[in-house]
C-alpha cells in the first residue's frame, strides 16, 4: 500500500484488509514523506502484520509500488490504495482460485463505486469478458481496478512497475502481465472504489492522457502501427465519453478500427476473433456517440465495412455451432 497524504481514507482502507477472512498475509504500507497524520492513523494499529517502510524523500507511486514489492515475501501479491475498501472474502475468493488455475497470473474482480463518503453508488464495474478477450479489451482501455488485483509473484516483470509511467503504472503492469498468462475478473464483487474529486488522476487530467498516450504508443507498436495525431485523436474518442458531431470523424473511427484488424490479422498480436467483437463494440459505441448524426445519415452505419465483417463472422460461427 503506498500512502501520500491520506489521513481521511487509510484507515479504512487498512481496516477492510485486516478484517479480512483469510488472514495470513503481510501489509506493506510505504509511506512517500506524508506531511498529514496518514502514517499515525496506521500507526494506531496495533497488528504484527502491518511492516511501515518510510521513503527519506517523496518518491512518488512508482518507487513506492516497487519498494515493497522488493520486500515482500509472498507468493501472491496484491497491491492496494489508501483509499479503497476490500470486501471480506476478497483475499479467500482469489486465492483459491488462483490456486486452482496456474495458468492465471493477475486476478481482478467486480467493482462497488463508492464516494468521499462511502456511500455506495449506483454505477458498478462488472467486467466480464471471458479471459481471451480481456488482452483485445486492454488496447483500448485498463480492464482492471488495481486494488482489486492479485497477482502471481512469478508474473510480475523483473522490473515490476515501470518508471515514467507514474499515473498509469497499473495500466502498465497489466498490459506486461496480459502478453504473458492469462488474466481474468473474479465474477463477484470484491473490491469498493472510491472516486473522489482529490484522486490524482482527477486533479491531474492533461497528465493522465499524456501518460495514456505513452501506453497507447506501446501497445499499438506491438501491432506495427506508429499512431498518427489523427489515430491518435480517434483512439481517445473511443476512450472518451463524449457526444461525436462530427460525422467525418465517425468515418476516421471506422478505418482506424479496420486497419488495427488488418494488421493483426497480418501479425497475430490477439485473437482475431475476439479482437473484431472488441473492435465492433467500440463501433457500436461510437455509432451511439454520434447518434444525432448517424440519424440523420444511417447510410454510414448500415454501410460500414466493420458491420460487415461482424455480420459475416457472426453468421460463418452460428453455422458451423448448427453443423458440429
Amino acid at each position: 500500500m503506498p500512502l501520500y497524504n491520506n489521513e481521511k481514507y487509510v484507515g479504512e482502507a487498512i481496516g477492510s484488509l485486516l478484517a479480512q477472512s483469510f488472514g495470513d498475509f503481510e501489509l506493506i504500507v510505504v509511506n512517500d514523506c506524508s506531511t498529514d497524520s496518514s502514517l499515525e492513523v496506521v500507526k494506531n494499529f496495533n497488528d504484527p502484520r502491518i511492516k511501515i517502510l518510510n521513503n527519506e524523500v517523496n518518491e512518488g507511486i512508482v518507487y513506492s509500488r516497487n519498494k515493497g514489492l522488493e520486500v515482500a515475501q509472498g507468493k501472491f501479491i496484491a497491491p492496494f490504495d489508501s483509499d479503497d475498501v476490500a470486501l471480506p472474502e476478497k483475499f479467500k475468493r482469489q486465492i483459491a482460485y488462483l490456486k486452482k488455475h496456474p495458468e492465471i497470473g493477475l486476478l481482478g474482480s467486480w467493482v462497488l463505486l463508492i464516494n468521499q463518503e462511502g456511500y455506495t453508488l449506483k454505477q458498478h464495474w462488472k467486467l466480464n469478458a471471458n479471459q481471451n478477450m480481456v488482452p483485445s479489451l486492454m488496447l483500448f482501455k485498463n480492464y482492471f481496478t488495481h486494488s482489486a488485483i492479485i497477482l502471481r509473484r512469478d508474473a510480475i516483470p523483473k522490473e515490476g512497475y515501470k518508471s515514467g509511467f507514474d499515473m498509469v503504472e497499473d495500466y502498465k503492469l497489466c498490459c506486461d502481465v496480459a502478453r504473458k498468462w492469462k488474466v481474468w475478473n473474479f465474477p463477484q464483487y470484491l473490491l469498493k472504489y472510491r472516486i473522489h474529486q482529490t484522486s490524482i488522476t482527477k486533479s491531474y487530467p492533461y497528465n493522465l492522457a499524456l501518460q495514456e498516450e505513452k501506453i497507447f504508443r506501446i501497445l499499438f507498436n506491438n501491432l506495427e502501427m506508429d499512431l498518427t495525431k489523427e489515430q491518435l485523436d480517434c483512439h481517445f474518442l473511443i476512450k472518451n465519453d463524449v457526444l461525436i458531431e462530427d460525422s467525418e470523424m465517425v468515418l476516421k473511427t471506422e478505418a482506424f478500427l479496420l486497419e488495427i484488424l488488418n494488421h493483426n490479422r497480418r501479425l497475430k498480436v490477439y485473437d482475431q476473433e475476439q479482437l473484431l467483437e472488441v473492435v465492433f463494440n467500440r463501433w457500436l459505441k461510437i455509432c451511439y456517440k454520434a447518434r444525432r448524426k448517424m440519424l440523420k445519415a444511417p447510410v454510414v452505419f448500415f454501410g460500414s465495412r466493420l458491420l460487415r465483417k461482424y455480420l459475416i463472422n457472426y453468421g460463418e460461427r452460428t453455422l458451423n455451432q448448427v453443423f458440429a
